[in-house]
């Protein structure tokens, strides 16, 4: 797979925007202004993947695409998700590095320029920031307010929470598929994607804005499913589990205590249940890690599902419906 992109050939001064595109007909202005006054020396590419939008956000997206300071591809198509859409783009990326960013979100001004000098200075391949504005240092300094995070640090603050989204990032194109990409089944490429990015090694912090969310978020984002976005959270932390079997134990423990107080907190938020079997485990989660830990935090998603634990047919992306479509049609 590595092989096949010349890695080594390419210009390490391209960046390839990579914008992921669902019902967004409402933000793409602000989007493409935003890029087009991002600003920065680098060459740039904008691939756009258009995931089955029905709000006509390709016809807008065609009448401004000229704005961009760098070629641009549109690739249209039925929904297949967020994370098969990254994953899709980053194939056909020829830069050496990635920018990724959601329909919505507004890149920030030289965020690219910044953390792809840093990138350099640190001969790291793996740089993301903030999309939540805090205190901002040294803002208009020449200087970095940056961490050098280690793969445990990194992975420690993952686990924990996820307070960043794929906007943040910038990488190599190597890096991302040495660590796996996306993962198709999950809505939401974030906390997955963090996650198999710490697990292949080291990042930098960037304490600057380098993104902002829309202040109203479109109806169907997955912030506002509440259910599905928390089911999605803990499955990050499982599969982590699954995939880093020779992880620190620490981690995994961090993991499975994380997944059950989430899945505990939820059933008291959503459910209204304070007493249950998932108060028992996240109490026993405190004390005691078990070899079957995997499989309790597989039954704490049963907070979101109600019964079973595998996910409602209408929670699954659109590539997991045509897999579950072409298994149908085998077995008949």
């Amino acid at each position: 797979m590595i092989g096949k992109f010349n890695l080594k050939e390419k210009n390490k001064n391209f960046v390839s925007y990579i914008i992921t595109l669902y019902n967004k007909k409402n933000y793409i202005s602000s989007v493409i202004r935003a890029l087009a006054k991002e600003g920065g020396a680098h060459k740039r590419e904008y691939i756009f993947i258009d995931d089955g939008s029905t709000d006509n956000s390709l016809l807008t997206l065609n009448t401004l695409r000229e704005k961009l300071p760098g070629k641009v591809k549109v690739i249209k198509r039925t929904n297949m998700g967020a994370s098969y859409s990254t994953n899709e783009a980053m194939l056909m990326a020829r830069g050496y590095w990635a920018r990724l960013l959601d329909g919505d979100d507004i890149i920030g001004y030289k965020s690219t320029a910044k953390m792809l000098r840093l990138a350099k200075q640190k001969k790291e391949e793996f740089v993301y920031g903030l999309i939540h504005e805090s205190k901002v240092v040294n803002k208009k300094s020449n200087n970095f307010n940056y961490v050098l995070q280690s793969k445990n640090e990194g992975l420690a603050k993952f686990i924990r929470n996820c307070p960043a989204n794929s906007s943040c990032i910038l990488l190599s194109v190597k890096r991302f598929f040495i660590s796996g990409g996306c993962d198709e089944s999950f809505v939401s490429p974030d906390q997955i994607l963090f996650l198999r990015l710490f697990s292949s090694g080291k990042g930098v912090f960037l304490k600057e804005l380098v993104a902002r969310m829309p202040k109203n978020q479109p109806s169907g984002s997955l912030s506002t499913q509440i259910r599905r976005s928390r089911y999605e959270s803990i499955l990050a932390l499982i599969k982590f589990c699954e995939e880093n079997k020779h992880i620190d134990k620490s981690l995994k423990k961090l993991a499975f205590k994380r997944a059950l107080s989430r899945a505990h907190n939820y059933n008291m938020t959503l459910n209204n249940r304070f007493i249950s079997v998932h108060f028992i485990h996240y109490i026993l989660s405190k004390f005691y890690f078990p070899k079957n830990y995997i499989n309790l935090m597989y039954k704490s998603l049963r907070v979101f599902t109600k019964k079973a634990y595998v996910r409602n047919k209408n929670w699954r992306t659109g590539f997991e419906k045509k897999l579950t479509y072409k298994v149908q049609l085998r077995e008949y």
